[in-house]
């Protein structure tokens, strides 16, 4: 347990004999709110020491773009409107799973 965890159990529990049971509950409201503010200070200390989130390349890159170029072609020339249709609705699909995923 850490040191200033323990010593604010102790102050907590000393408080109590002191003021008797009929106090318990604001008692442990406040101990619950300054340990509850003790775990979100370490949960931020921590978040800082990660440093900012880098995002990752996007998958609309002008390489993965240019190969859509023979794909629609080749739906388009054989299987027309609705070869094109198929291909956009894939290539969408695609490009939206990859944009989306972590």
């Amino acid at each position: 347990m850490h040191p200033s965890s323990r010593s604010e159990l102790e102050a907590t529990l000393a408080a109590r004999q002191e003021l008797g049971p009929a106090h318990d509950d604001a008692l442990v409201a406040g101990f619950l709110d300054r340990i509850e503010h003790e775990i979100d200070r370490r949960v931020d200390e921590r978040l800082a020491q990660r440093g900012p989130r880098r995002r990752r390349s996007s998958a609309l890159h002008p390489g993965n773009l240019a190969l859509c170029i023979p794909i629609v072609a080749v739906a388009g020339g054989i299987g027309g409107v609705a070869g094109l249709v198929l291909a956009f609705a894939a290539l969408v699909i695609v490009f939206l799973v990859s944009e989306l995923r972590d």
